[in-house]
């Protein structure tokens, strides 16, 4: 089984991001990672602020050695503070938790998690990154992923490297690498389980860094959105629009 190699070229960063809906192309919300390397560790957290008191925080942890390893995930959307839907997984321990507030529905699963090979969430960016030295392009290695139906479970995914190509960004072309996620869904589970490719988009040179992710929100029928790391300039004027209310 693959282990992935240590990642020692992770350091302490942040960025201002935007996140539009893929179907309309409207940029629908602010957005805000920050990360920080502490003991080896690797801690994420990306913010979304959405108009109308809308916030969605997402976090995790991922050890960098021996081995890429992620340690924790969660996942958490408000509306004007009130609890609307969470995510979480102990990849220690392997327990992994579901809530639908506005259901007062909740799901609690004990998940076979296999250290450095099963990932959650934006800590999938860190694993890409680690493999990109390693991954061709037309190549691909098989992982696994925590994903939340919204039950918790463990499913196969092939990252897939693809052809290197010109991202659109903010008026300018920028030279990109495209990683894609597919699900490697049992064919049994095929008629209950519908669940899109993701894609992640790197720096095609110098040291492999984030430029674009796109993929549902969080659960496989949610809509698909795409975050930038270079903000288009429509989320820029909507900025401008809403300082000047």
């Amino acid at each position: 089984m693959l282990a992935i190699a240590p990642n020692d070229h992770e350091g302490d960063a942040q960025a201002i991001t935007s996140v539009a809906d893929v179907a309309s192309g409207a940029v629908i919300a602010d957005g805000r990672y920050a990360q920080q390397v502490d003991g080896g560790v690797l801690h994420i957290e990306a913010r979304y602020d959405f108009p109308g008191g809308r916030t969605i925080v997402e976090r995790a942890s991922v050890r960098l050695a021996p081995q890429l390893a992620q340690e924790s995930w969660d996942w958490t959307e408000r509306n004007a503070g009130a609890l609307v839907r969470q995510y979480e997984v102990d990849f220690r321990t392997g327990n992994a938790v579901a809530t639908r507030a506005g259901e007062h529905k909740r799901w609690k699963e004990h998940l076979d998690i296999h250290p450095g090979r099963t990932f959650a969430g934006i800590a999938f960016v860190t694993a890409i990154k680690a493999l990109r030295e390693v991954l061709e392009p037309g190549g691909k290695v098989g992982l696994e992923a925590v994903a939340f139906t919204p039950k918790p479970r463990v499913a196969g995914v092939e990252v897939i490297r693809e052809k290197p190509e010109q991202v659109r960004m903010a008026g300018r072309n920028i030279a990109a690498d495209r990683y894609t996620l597919h699900p490697a869904i049992p064919a049994i589970a095929r008629l209950s389980v519908s669940a899109p490719d993701q894609h992640v988009w790197l720096f095609a040179t110098g040291p492999a860094a984030f430029l674009r992710y796109q993929g549902p929100l969080v659960e496989p029928k949610d809509p698909v959105i795409r975050v930038d790391l270079i903000p288009s300039e429509s989320a820029n004027a909507g900025r401008a629009a809403r300082r000047g209310r």
